[in-house]
C-alpha cells in the first residue's frame, strides 16, 4: 500500500528536490489509512463468532444474565453469539482469561459488583487489574436486595427493625452466602449506615442461611428478591424493604427502603458486559449501542423482571468505566471498615 501512495522516490531511496509535496501528501494519505483502520472493522463488525465469557457455573442468575442478552445480540447482528462459562478461583480463572485474549471485541467477560468492584479488596494479589486490564461496555442490569427477617422478628417496617436493633446489640443475627459475598457486604453496609450492631454468621451459600432464617436460628437477611420470594408469599417470612431505587413488579407491596425511611442505605448488584483492555474504540462504541439495543427490547426487560432484575444500561462506555471505579472505592470502603481481612 506505501509503495503505491509514496511512488516519487529517486533511486537509492532519496526523494526528488521536485517531490516534496507529494511526499507530504503520502505521508498524509497513510495517516489516513492507518486511523480509518478502527472505523472500518466496526462497520465490519463481526465477523466471527463472539463468545460472552461467564466466571461461574452455569444455571445461576450470572449466567441467566449472559444467555439472555447473546440471545437478543445474535438475533439483532445476525452472527452467533456464544456463553461458555469458565468458573473457579472465585471467578479469577474467567477473568484472567479474557484479560489476556485478544482485544478484537470477540471475546467478552460477564462482570459484576463481585468480579471487579469488590475483588481488589478482598484478595490480596490478581492476576489481573481489574480496572486497567479490562474497557468497560455498559452495564446491562441491577438486581436490588430484599431485607428479610423471620415472622417472630417484632418488627413490621424497616424502621423498627432499626429501633429493634439498636435496643438489642449484639443479639440479632444475620446470614449471608460466605464472608466477602453480596450479602455479606450489604449487612455490613446496613449495620455502617443504620448504626446497628448485627452478628454476621456466613453460610457455605444462600439456600443454607435461608433454611436457617425459616427455622428462626437467624433473624434477617439481605438476600436477592428470587431466593425468598416463594417464602415471602407464603407468609414465611417477612419483606421489610428493597434495597433500590423503584419497587419491584415481583413484590409491589415492599416499600423501597427510602420509602420505608431508612433512605442512607441503598445497596444493589450489577452484572455488565467488559472486554479486555486495548479492544478499539469503535467496536466498543458498537458494542455499546447493540448491547443497550438488546438490554431495553421490551421481551428482555421482562424476562429479567421475572428474575427481579432491572434493566439499567449505561449511557456510555466512559459512564460504565466510572461506574466501576466509582463501585471499586465504596466496597473497599464497606470492607475495610468490616475488618474483613484480603485472602
Amino acid at each position: 500500500m506505501s509503495e503505491l501512495l509514496c511512488s516519487g522516490m529517486a533511486d537509492g531511496g532519496q526523494p526528488r528536490p521536485s517531490r516534496f509535496r507529494k511526499i507530504g501528501l503520502c505521508v498524509a494519505a497513510l495517516a489516513a489509512v492507518l486511523l480509518g483502520l478502527p472505523t472500518a472493522r466496526a462497520q465490519d463488525f463481526p465477523s466471527k463468532p463472539i463468545r460472552i465469557i461467564v466466571p461461574y457455573t452455569a444455571g445461576g442468575s450470572s449466567d441467566y444474565v449472559a444467555r439472555t442478552i447473546a440471545t437478543r445480540l445474535q438475533e439483532n447482528l445476525k452472527s452467533p453469539v456464544v456463553v461458555e462459562n469458565k468458573p473457579g478461583g472465585n471467578a479469577q480463572i474467567g477473568c484472567d482469561y479474557v484479560a489476556k485474549s485478544a482485544p478484537d471485541g470477540y471475546t467478552l467477560l460477564l462482570a459484576g459488583m463481585t468480579t471487579h468492584a469488590a475483588a481488589p479488596a478482598l484478595y490480596k494479589k490478581l492476576p489481573y487489574d481489574t480496572i486497567k486490564d479490562f474497557a468497560p461496555i455498559s452495564n446491562v442490569i441491577e438486581s436490588p436486595l430484599v431485607v428479610v427477617v423471620h415472622p417472630d422478628v417484632h418488627a413490621n417496617t424497616l424502621q423498627e427493625f432499626v429501633a429493634l436493633a439498636k435496643a438489642n446489640p449484639g443479639k440479632l443475627n444475620y446470614g449471608s452466602a460466605g464472608v466477602g459475598n453480596t450479602l455479606h457486604l450489604a449487612g455490613e453496609m446496613f449495620r455502617m449506615t443504620t448504626g446497628t450492631d448485627l452478628v454476621h454468621v456466613p453460610y457455605k451459600g444462600a439456600s443454607q442461611a435461608l433454611g436457617d432464617l425459616l427455622g428462626g436460628r437467624i433473624q434477617v437477611m439481605f438476600d436477592l428478591p428470587q431466593t425468598p420470594l416463594a417464602n415471602i408469599q407464603a407468609g414465611k417470612l417477612r419483606a421489610l424493604a428493597v434495597t433500590g431505587s423503584e419497587r419491584l413488579a415481583l413484590m409491589p407491596g415492599v416499600p423501597t427502603t427510602a420509602e420505608a425511611g431508612v433512605p442512607a442505605f441503598a445497596f444493589g448488584t450489577w452484572i455488565g458486559l467488559v472486554a479486555p483492555a486495548g479492544t478499539p474504540p469503535a467496536i466498543v462504541s458498537r458494542l455499546h449501542a447493540e448491547i443497550v439495543k438488546a438490554a431495553t427490547q421490551a421481551e428482555v426487560k421482562e424476562a429479567f423482571g421475572k428474575m427481579a432484575m432491572l434493566v439499567a444500561p449505561s449511557a456510555s462506555p466512559d459512564a460504565f468505566a466510572k461506574k466501576m471505579q466509582t463501585e471499586t472505592e465504596r466496597l473497599a470502603k464497606v470492607i475495610r471498615a468490616a475488618g474483613i481481612q484480603p485472602e
